[in-house]
Protein backbone atom coordinates (compact mmCIF):
# COMPACT_ATOMS: atom_id res chain seq x y z
CA UNK A 1 0.00 0.00 0.00
CA UNK A 2 0.97 3.58 -0.45
CA UNK A 3 0.47 6.56 1.76
CA UNK A 4 -1.87 9.40 0.42
CA UNK A 5 -0.15 12.25 1.61
CA UNK A 6 -3.56 14.77 2.06
CA UNK A 7 -4.02 17.22 5.04
CA UNK A 8 -4.78 14.41 6.92
CA UNK A 9 -2.40 12.47 7.08
CA UNK A 10 0.07 15.05 7.66
CA UNK A 11 -1.07 15.19 10.89
CA UNK A 12 0.33 11.80 11.43
CA UNK A 13 3.44 12.95 9.32
CA UNK A 14 6.33 12.55 12.17
CA UNK A 15 4.66 9.74 14.10
CA UNK A 16 6.53 6.40 15.06
CA UNK A 17 6.30 3.03 12.86
CA UNK A 18 6.22 1.22 15.97
CA UNK A 19 8.07 -2.10 16.38
CA UNK A 20 5.20 -4.41 16.77
CA UNK A 21 3.78 -4.72 12.81
CA UNK A 22 0.36 -6.38 14.16
CA UNK A 23 -1.08 -2.87 13.88
CA UNK A 24 -0.06 -2.29 10.42
CA UNK A 25 -2.82 -1.66 7.92
CA UNK A 26 -3.21 -4.82 5.44
CA UNK A 27 -1.91 -4.17 1.95
CA UNK A 28 -4.42 -2.88 -0.45
CA UNK A 29 -3.82 -2.80 -4.25
CA UNK A 30 -2.28 -1.06 -6.21
CA UNK A 31 -0.87 1.46 -3.59
CA UNK A 32 2.52 1.03 -2.58
CA UNK A 33 3.76 0.19 1.55
CA UNK A 34 1.91 3.39 3.69
CA UNK A 35 4.70 4.61 6.37
CA UNK A 36 4.89 7.25 8.96
CA UNK A 37 8.32 8.74 9.20
CA UNK A 38 10.53 7.20 12.07
CA UNK A 39 12.08 10.33 13.72
CA UNK A 40 14.38 10.66 16.32
CA UNK A 41 14.22 10.53 19.73
CA UNK A 42 14.02 13.23 22.32
CA UNK A 43 16.87 13.70 24.75
CA UNK A 44 16.47 11.07 27.78
CA UNK A 45 15.25 12.05 31.47
CA UNK A 46 17.89 11.98 34.69
CA UNK A 47 16.71 8.69 35.88
CA UNK A 48 15.02 8.03 39.35
CA UNK A 49 15.74 6.15 42.19
CA UNK A 50 14.10 2.47 41.36
CA UNK A 51 13.86 3.77 37.69
CA UNK A 52 16.64 1.51 35.56
CA UNK A 53 18.97 3.96 34.25
CA UNK A 54 18.44 4.52 30.33
CA UNK A 55 21.40 3.47 28.16
CA UNK A 56 23.68 6.24 26.70
CA UNK A 57 26.56 6.52 24.39
CA UNK A 58 29.56 5.41 25.93
CA UNK A 59 27.74 2.34 27.77
CA UNK A 60 28.29 -1.19 27.57
CA UNK A 61 26.23 -2.56 24.54
CA UNK A 62 24.23 -5.26 25.80
CA UNK A 63 24.48 -8.82 24.04
CA UNK A 64 22.61 -9.68 21.01
CA UNK A 65 20.33 -12.32 22.39
CA UNK A 66 18.55 -13.53 18.79
CA UNK A 67 18.45 -17.26 18.49
CA UNK A 68 17.64 -17.07 14.56
CA UNK A 69 19.63 -15.89 12.22
CA UNK A 70 17.82 -15.76 8.96
CA UNK A 71 20.55 -13.74 6.75
CA UNK A 72 24.69 -14.54 7.33
CA UNK A 73 25.75 -16.26 10.63
CA UNK A 74 25.58 -15.24 13.97
CA UNK A 75 27.36 -12.57 15.95
CA UNK A 76 27.62 -12.27 19.34
CA UNK A 77 29.01 -9.15 20.66
CA UNK A 78 31.55 -10.34 23.59
CA UNK A 79 33.21 -13.05 21.64
CA UNK A 80 36.88 -12.52 20.50
CA UNK A 81 37.63 -11.45 16.77
CA UNK A 82 34.73 -10.34 15.82
CA UNK A 83 33.92 -6.99 13.34
CA UNK A 84 35.86 -3.95 14.68
CA UNK A 85 32.68 -1.90 14.10
CA UNK A 86 28.84 -3.26 14.19
CA UNK A 87 25.72 -1.40 13.25
CA UNK A 88 22.56 -2.93 14.96
CA UNK A 89 19.47 -1.51 12.36
CA UNK A 90 15.82 -2.25 13.81
CA UNK A 91 13.57 -2.83 11.45
CA UNK A 92 9.57 -3.90 11.17
CA UNK A 93 9.25 -5.90 7.63
CA UNK A 94 5.57 -4.12 6.37
CA UNK A 95 7.79 -0.54 6.82
CA UNK A 96 9.01 1.29 3.63
CA UNK A 97 11.18 3.30 5.37
CA UNK A 98 12.79 0.33 7.17
CA UNK A 99 13.34 -1.06 3.89
CA UNK A 100 15.02 1.87 2.47
CA UNK A 101 17.28 2.37 5.43
CA UNK A 102 18.30 -1.36 5.38
CA UNK A 103 19.10 -1.09 2.12
CA UNK A 104 21.44 1.54 3.05
CA UNK A 105 23.13 0.11 5.42
CA UNK A 106 23.53 -2.75 3.37
CA UNK A 107 25.22 -0.85 0.64
CA UNK A 108 27.39 0.45 3.77
CA UNK A 109 28.08 -3.14 4.67
CA UNK A 110 29.06 -3.45 1.32
CA UNK A 111 31.81 -0.88 1.17
CA UNK A 112 33.13 -1.12 4.68
CA UNK A 113 33.02 -4.74 6.07
CA UNK A 114 36.17 -5.56 4.38
CA UNK A 115 37.49 -2.99 7.16
CA UNK A 116 35.71 -5.09 9.62
CA UNK A 117 32.07 -3.10 10.06
CA UNK A 118 29.35 -5.92 10.13
CA UNK A 119 25.69 -4.15 9.49
CA UNK A 120 22.97 -6.26 11.42
CA UNK A 121 19.02 -5.83 10.49
CA UNK A 122 16.82 -6.87 13.89
CA UNK A 123 12.95 -7.82 13.17
CA UNK A 124 11.02 -8.05 16.22
CA UNK A 125 8.25 -10.39 14.04
CA UNK A 126 7.80 -13.91 13.29
CA UNK A 127 10.63 -15.94 11.70
CA UNK A 128 8.80 -16.83 9.13
CA UNK A 129 7.45 -13.26 8.16
CA UNK A 130 11.15 -12.03 8.42
CA UNK A 131 12.26 -15.10 6.41
CA UNK A 132 9.92 -14.06 3.41
CA UNK A 133 10.64 -10.62 3.38
CA UNK A 134 14.55 -11.73 3.27
CA UNK A 135 13.35 -14.36 -0.10
CA UNK A 136 11.85 -11.32 -1.95
CA UNK A 137 14.54 -8.81 -0.38
CA UNK A 138 15.22 -6.80 -4.13
CA UNK A 139 18.19 -6.53 -4.49
CA UNK A 140 19.14 -9.29 -2.30
CA UNK A 141 20.56 -8.13 1.49
CA UNK A 142 24.36 -9.34 1.82
CA UNK A 143 24.41 -7.93 5.67
CA UNK A 144 23.13 -10.03 8.49
CA UNK A 145 19.19 -9.99 9.67
CA UNK A 146 17.58 -12.00 12.47
CA UNK A 147 14.35 -12.23 14.05
CA UNK A 148 14.04 -11.09 17.79
CA UNK A 149 10.39 -12.56 18.13
CA UNK A 150 10.99 -12.30 22.06
CA UNK A 151 11.88 -8.80 21.59
CA UNK A 152 15.15 -9.43 24.17
CA UNK A 153 17.75 -7.13 21.98
CA UNK A 154 14.98 -4.49 21.12
CA UNK A 155 14.12 -4.14 24.97
CA UNK A 156 17.93 -3.72 25.72
CA UNK A 157 18.42 -1.11 22.91
CA UNK A 158 15.50 0.51 21.70
CA UNK A 159 13.46 0.57 24.98
CA UNK A 160 16.27 1.19 27.16
CA UNK A 161 16.66 4.76 25.08
CA UNK A 162 12.87 5.56 24.96
CA UNK A 163 12.25 4.77 21.36
CA UNK A 164 9.09 2.48 20.08
CA UNK A 165 9.26 3.34 16.49
CA UNK A 166 11.25 2.22 13.74
CA UNK A 167 13.57 2.08 11.77
CA UNK A 168 16.25 2.71 14.60
CA UNK A 169 19.54 2.13 14.52
CA UNK A 170 22.59 1.82 16.94
CA UNK A 171 26.70 2.03 15.97
CA UNK A 172 28.77 -0.71 18.21
CA UNK A 173 32.26 0.70 18.86
CA UNK A 174 35.65 -1.46 19.08
CA UNK A 175 35.37 -1.73 22.81
CA UNK A 176 31.97 -2.81 22.65
CA UNK A 177 30.43 0.46 23.74
CA UNK A 178 27.32 2.31 22.58
CA UNK A 179 28.85 4.90 20.35
CA UNK A 180 25.69 6.45 18.97
CA UNK A 181 21.83 5.86 18.03
CA UNK A 182 19.29 7.46 16.13
CA UNK A 183 17.78 7.37 12.81
CA UNK A 184 19.64 5.60 9.96
CA UNK A 185 19.02 8.19 7.68
CA UNK A 186 21.10 10.72 9.65
CA UNK A 187 24.28 11.20 7.99
CA UNK A 188 25.95 11.06 11.30
CA UNK A 189 25.64 7.39 11.43
CA UNK A 190 28.08 6.85 8.42
CA UNK A 191 30.47 9.60 9.96
CA UNK A 192 30.28 7.95 13.52
CA UNK A 193 31.14 4.66 11.63
CA UNK A 194 34.59 6.13 9.50
CA UNK A 195 35.68 7.99 12.55
CA UNK A 196 35.31 4.36 14.79
CA UNK A 197 37.54 2.90 11.77
CA UNK A 198 39.84 5.78 11.53
CA UNK A 199 40.67 6.63 15.71
CA UNK A 200 39.27 9.58 15.27
CA UNK A 201 35.54 9.18 17.50
CA UNK A 202 34.87 11.46 19.87
CA UNK A 203 32.65 10.26 22.27
CA UNK A 204 31.26 13.78 23.86
CA UNK A 205 30.77 14.99 20.22
CA UNK A 206 28.61 11.39 19.71
CA UNK A 207 26.39 12.49 22.79
CA UNK A 208 26.00 15.70 21.46
CA UNK A 209 24.23 14.77 18.28
CA UNK A 210 22.00 12.31 20.06
CA UNK A 211 20.86 15.16 22.47
CA UNK A 212 20.11 17.35 19.42
CA UNK A 213 16.69 15.30 18.75
CA UNK A 214 15.21 17.73 21.99
CA UNK A 215 14.77 20.01 19.44
CA UNK A 216 14.37 18.32 16.98
CA UNK A 217 11.39 16.80 18.77
CA UNK A 218 10.03 20.73 19.54
CA UNK A 219 10.00 21.48 16.12
CA UNK A 220 8.31 18.43 15.15
CA UNK A 221 5.29 19.33 17.55
CA UNK A 222 5.38 22.86 15.91
CA UNK A 223 4.57 21.29 12.42
CA UNK A 224 2.56 19.14 13.33
CA UNK A 225 0.34 22.08 15.09
CA UNK A 226 0.42 23.96 12.12
CA UNK A 227 -1.11 21.01 9.93
CA UNK A 228 -3.77 20.86 12.36
CA UNK A 229 -5.05 24.39 11.71
CA UNK A 230 -4.16 24.26 7.95
CA UNK A 231 -1.39 27.02 8.84
CA UNK A 232 0.42 25.84 5.82
CA UNK A 233 3.24 28.31 5.75
CA UNK A 234 4.01 27.80 8.99
CA UNK A 235 4.10 24.38 8.48
CA UNK A 236 6.41 25.09 5.62
CA UNK A 237 8.72 27.19 8.03
CA UNK A 238 8.79 24.08 10.75
CA UNK A 239 9.84 21.36 7.53
CA UNK A 240 12.64 23.63 6.34
CA UNK A 241 13.59 24.31 10.49
CA UNK A 242 13.83 20.70 10.98
CA UNK A 243 15.80 19.72 7.22
CA UNK A 244 18.13 21.92 8.90
CA UNK A 245 18.43 20.73 11.78
CA UNK A 246 19.47 17.49 10.24
CA UNK A 247 16.50 15.42 10.35
CA UNK A 248 16.29 12.63 8.30
CA UNK A 249 15.10 14.62 5.01
CA UNK A 250 13.14 12.20 2.45
CA UNK A 251 9.72 11.76 4.07
CA UNK A 252 9.84 16.05 5.02
CA UNK A 253 10.82 16.67 1.55
CA UNK A 254 7.50 14.52 0.36
CA UNK A 255 5.56 16.74 2.60
CA UNK A 256 6.93 20.19 1.54
CA UNK A 257 6.64 18.74 -2.01
CA UNK A 258 2.60 17.71 -1.08
CA UNK A 259 1.83 20.89 0.52
CA UNK A 260 3.25 23.21 -2.22
CA UNK A 261 1.30 21.96 -4.42
CA UNK A 262 -1.97 20.30 -3.05
CA UNK A 263 -2.32 23.01 0.14
CA UNK A 264 -0.80 26.11 -1.54
CA UNK A 265 -0.98 25.45 -5.15
CA UNK A 266 2.40 27.04 -5.57
CA UNK A 267 3.13 24.71 -8.84
CA UNK A 268 6.52 26.81 -9.63
CA UNK A 269 8.09 26.51 -6.12
CA UNK A 270 6.74 22.44 -6.57
CA UNK A 271 8.67 22.07 -10.03
CA UNK A 272 11.41 23.53 -8.38
CA UNK A 273 11.74 21.17 -5.72
CA UNK A 274 11.02 18.53 -8.09
CA UNK A 275 14.03 18.71 -9.96
CA UNK A 276 16.20 19.25 -7.06
CA UNK A 277 14.62 15.84 -5.97
CA UNK A 278 15.42 14.35 -9.41
CA UNK A 279 18.59 15.87 -9.39
CA UNK A 280 19.92 14.73 -5.77
CA UNK A 281 18.14 11.25 -5.63
CA UNK A 282 18.92 10.33 -8.96
CA UNK A 283 19.93 7.27 -7.86
CA UNK A 284 17.45 6.14 -5.22
CA UNK A 285 14.98 4.46 -7.01
CA UNK A 286 12.35 3.72 -3.76
CA UNK A 287 12.25 7.27 -2.55
CA UNK A 288 11.29 9.01 -6.22
CA UNK A 289 9.12 6.49 -6.82
CA UNK A 290 7.57 7.13 -3.27
CA UNK A 291 7.48 10.93 -4.03
CA UNK A 292 6.12 10.22 -7.73
CA UNK A 293 3.05 7.90 -6.78
CA UNK A 294 1.98 10.64 -3.80
CA UNK A 295 1.47 13.13 -6.77
CA UNK A 296 -0.15 10.35 -9.48
CA UNK A 297 -1.77 9.17 -7.07
CA UNK A 298 -3.57 12.61 -5.53
CA UNK A 299 -5.86 14.58 -7.62
CA UNK A 300 -4.68 17.44 -6.12
CA UNK A 301 -1.33 17.06 -6.87
CA UNK A 302 -1.84 15.92 -10.66
CA UNK A 303 -4.37 18.50 -11.91
CA UNK A 304 -1.96 21.30 -10.73
CA UNK A 305 1.17 19.61 -12.03
CA UNK A 306 0.64 15.82 -13.99
CA UNK A 307 4.56 16.54 -15.36
CA UNK A 308 6.30 16.33 -11.94
CA UNK A 309 4.57 12.64 -10.88
CA UNK A 310 5.55 11.75 -14.64
CA UNK A 311 9.25 12.75 -14.69
CA UNK A 312 9.55 11.31 -11.34
CA UNK A 313 8.03 8.14 -11.88
CA UNK A 314 10.77 8.29 -15.66
CA UNK A 315 13.62 8.69 -13.38
CA UNK A 316 12.49 6.57 -10.39
CA UNK A 317 12.19 3.67 -13.34
CA UNK A 318 15.51 4.17 -14.84
CA UNK A 319 17.46 3.85 -11.35
CA UNK A 320 16.05 1.04 -10.69
CA UNK A 321 17.18 -0.53 -14.28
CA UNK A 322 13.30 -1.30 -14.67
CA UNK A 323 13.91 -4.36 -12.54
CA UNK A 324 11.41 -3.26 -9.51
CA UNK A 325 7.66 -4.24 -9.89
CA UNK A 326 6.22 -1.36 -7.46
CA UNK A 327 8.55 1.35 -9.65
CA UNK A 328 7.10 0.29 -12.68
CA UNK A 329 3.67 -0.04 -11.65
CA UNK A 330 4.09 4.05 -10.46
CA UNK A 331 5.69 4.60 -14.07
CA UNK A 332 2.92 2.71 -15.29
CA UNK A 333 -0.23 5.24 -13.46
CA UNK A 334 1.95 8.62 -14.08
CA UNK A 335 1.62 7.46 -18.30
CA UNK A 336 -2.13 6.99 -17.31
CA UNK A 337 -2.85 10.48 -15.48
CA UNK A 338 -1.05 12.27 -19.01
CA UNK A 339 -3.30 10.36 -21.25
CA UNK A 340 -1.22 7.83 -22.45
CA UNK A 341 -3.29 4.67 -22.10
CA UNK A 342 -1.31 2.40 -24.54
CA UNK A 343 2.16 3.09 -22.55
CA UNK A 344 0.81 2.63 -19.25
CA UNK A 345 -1.17 -0.59 -20.12
CA UNK A 346 2.59 -1.87 -21.93
CA UNK A 347 4.45 -0.68 -18.43
CA UNK A 348 2.00 -2.18 -16.36
CA UNK A 349 2.68 -5.70 -17.82
CA UNK A 350 6.43 -4.72 -16.97
CA UNK A 351 5.07 -4.36 -13.00
CA UNK A 352 3.14 -7.77 -13.73
CA UNK A 353 5.50 -9.90 -15.10
CA UNK A 354 7.91 -8.40 -12.26
CA UNK A 355 5.53 -8.83 -8.99
CA UNK A 356 6.18 -11.27 -6.02
CA UNK A 357 2.83 -12.88 -5.16
CA UNK A 358 1.71 -10.61 -2.44
CA UNK A 359 1.60 -7.81 -5.49
CA UNK A 360 1.00 -9.86 -8.54
CA UNK A 361 -3.19 -9.72 -7.89
CA UNK A 362 -3.02 -5.99 -7.20
CA UNK A 363 -1.11 -5.05 -9.95
CA UNK A 364 -2.69 -7.77 -12.18
CA UNK A 365 -5.89 -5.72 -11.50
CA UNK A 366 -4.71 -2.82 -12.39
CA UNK A 367 -3.56 -3.63 -15.56
CA UNK A 368 -7.71 -5.33 -16.63
CA UNK A 369 -8.37 -1.62 -15.98
CA UNK A 370 -6.01 -0.02 -18.34
CA UNK A 371 -6.79 -2.72 -20.98
CA UNK A 372 -10.21 -2.12 -20.51
CA UNK A 373 -9.49 1.93 -20.80
CA UNK A 374 -7.58 0.57 -24.70
CA UNK A 375 -10.84 -1.07 -25.41
CA UNK A 376 -12.88 1.79 -24.49
CA UNK A 377 -11.15 4.08 -26.76
CA UNK A 378 -10.86 2.11 -29.51
CA UNK A 379 -15.04 2.11 -29.59
CA UNK A 380 -15.05 5.32 -28.70
CA UNK A 381 -12.73 6.41 -31.46
CA UNK A 382 -14.63 3.79 -33.77
CA UNK A 383 -17.73 5.94 -33.35
CA UNK A 384 -16.06 9.04 -34.28
CA UNK A 385 -15.14 7.47 -37.23
CA UNK A 386 -18.33 6.37 -38.34
CA UNK A 387 -19.82 10.03 -37.44
CA UNK A 388 -17.03 11.50 -39.68
CA UNK A 389 -18.07 9.20 -42.70
CA UNK A 390 -21.93 10.18 -41.82
CA UNK A 391 -21.04 13.95 -41.93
Amino acid sequence: MRELLTSTTLLLCLGACVADCADAAPATPPPQDAQRAATPPSSQPAPTSGVPRPLVVGDQAPPITVTTWLQGPALALEAAGGPKVVVLLFVATESEPCRASLAELDRLHNEYAARGVAVIGLAAEPVAQVGAFVTRFEPALRCRLAADRARTTTAAYCDAVGVGFVPYAFVIGPQRQVAWHGHPQQPELRQIVTELLSGTYDRERASRLVSRARSVHELETTFRDACAEQAWHAALLALDALLDNGAPPRRLLRYKLSILLGELGQVAEAEALARELQERYADDAAFLNSVAWDVVSDPRLYVRAPGIGLRLARVAYRASAGKQAAVADTYARALYVVGRVDLAAQMQRCAVALSWDEQKEAHQLTLGFYERCLSLQAEVDAEQALRKDQD
